[in-house]
C-alpha cells in the first residue's frame, strides 16, 4: 500500500507546492498593484451643476474610478476649484461633470464663481499641462472657457430658453470628421447616447472637430495641442452591445497617462500669475 502511494506522492507533493508558491506570487502582486494605485496622485471631479455634484456626476465619477484603477478621486463643486487647490492637488486629470442648468441661469455669487473657474480652465491645460475631459455640460464648458459660443439645440441665436423644448436625446451615431487617439479600437461610426438642450455652436479658436452629427454638430472635439478634449454625449452609459463610450473613456485615460509621463507638469505658482488674466473665455451671462 505504501509503496503503491510513493509514485503518487513524487506527483502530487510537487504539484501542491507549486500551486503554493503561485497563490502567493499572485497575492503580492496584487497587494503590490493596490499600493501603487493607492500611491498615485488624484484625479479631480468638477462637479458643474448649480448645487454640487448631481446623480449625472457621480456615474461619472463612478465609471472612470472603475476604469482609471485610480481610487484617489476627489470630487469639488465648480466654486471650490481654484488655482491654488489644484497647484496643490496636482491631479493626474481632471474630469467636467454633466449639468442640466442652462448656463445663462448661472447669475450673482454663483456666475462670478463661473466665470472664475472658466478663466482657469485654459491655465489647468495650457500652463499646468493637465489632461482634461469634459462631457455633455463639461463639454461646453471647456467651450466657453476657451472662446467658443454655446446655445440651444436647434436654435439659432444665443439665447437663453426655457429647458421645456429643442432638447437631442436617444442613441445616435457619430460620424468621425478627424482621425484621432481617442478613437483607438472604435469600428465605424460611433453610437453615442445623447441628453441635451444647449451645444457648442461655434468651437473655440484652433480646437478640432473630431466627430459630428447632423442635428448637433460639434459633438466630439480637441485641443489644438494638449489633452483636453470635450465629448457632447454621455460616454459613461456603454454596454456589452454598445461598447463605443466606454472605447473612448480608456482611450483618453490611456492618453492622460502617456501624456503626464512624456511631459514636465506643474509651473512654480508665480509663473502662473500672468497666465489667470481670462483672456479665452466667453462671459457667462
Amino acid at each position: 500500500m505504501k509503496s503503491s502511494l510513493r509514485p503518487m506522492v513524487r506527483i502530487v507533493l510537487p504539484l501542491c507546492i507549486a500551486l503554493v508558491a503561485l497563490f502567493w506570487m499572485c497575492r503580492e502582486s496584487a497587494a503590490e498593484d493596490r499600493s501603487k494605485n493607492e500611491n498615485r496622485r488624484p484625479w479631480l471631479m468638477v462637479g458643474l451643476s448649480t448645487d454640487g455634484c448631481s446623480r449625472g456626476c457621480k456615474h461619472v465619477f463612478s465609471v472612470i474610478k472603475q476604469l482609471s484603477g485610480n481610487p484617489n478621486g476627489v470630487i469639488l463643486h465648480f466654486s471650490k476649484v481654484t488655482l491654488e487647490t489644484v497647484m496643490e492637488m496636482q491631479p493626474e486629470f481632471i474630469v467636467l461633470s454633466p449639468q442640466g442648468t442652462p448656463w445663462c441661469r448661472y447669475s450673482g455669487e454663483l456666475g462670478v464663481s463661473l466665470q472664475n473657474f472658466l478663466w482657469s480652465l485654459p491655465v489647468f491645460a495650457e500652463d499646468m499641462n493637465i489632461p482634461m475631459l469634459g462631457i455633455c455640460g463639461g463639454h461646453q464648458a471647456l467651450a466657453l472657457a476657451f472662446g467658443g459660443k454655446v446655445g440651444p439645440v436647434r436654435s439659432v441665436d444665443d439665447d437663453c430658453m426655457p429647458y421645456s423644448r429643442d432638447r437631442q436625446g436617444g442613441v445616435v451615431p457619430l460620424t468621425v470628421t478627424s482621425q484621432d487617439p481617442i478613437f483607438e479600437g472604435v469600428a465605424g461610426s460611433i453610437r453615442m447616447l445623447e441628453s441635451h438642450f444647449d451645444e457648442v455652436k461655434v468651437l473655440p479658436p484652433g480646437f478640432v472637430l473630431l466627430a459630428s452629427e447632423k442635428v448637433s454638430r460639434n459633438q466630439i472635439i480637441r485641443h489644438p495641442s494638449k489633452p483636453v478634449y470635450g465629448i457632447q454625449g454621455h460616454p459613461e452609459h456603454f454596454y456589452s452591445n454598445r461598447p463605443d463610450g466606454g472605447i473612448l473613456l480608456k482611450n483618453f485615460l490611456r492618453i492622460a497617462s502617456a501624456h503626464n509621463k512624456a511631459v514636465k507638469r506643474f509651473p512654480e505658482p508665480q509663473q502662473l500669475i500672468s497666465s489667470s488674466t481670462g483672456e479665452h473665455g466667453q462671459s457667462v451671462r
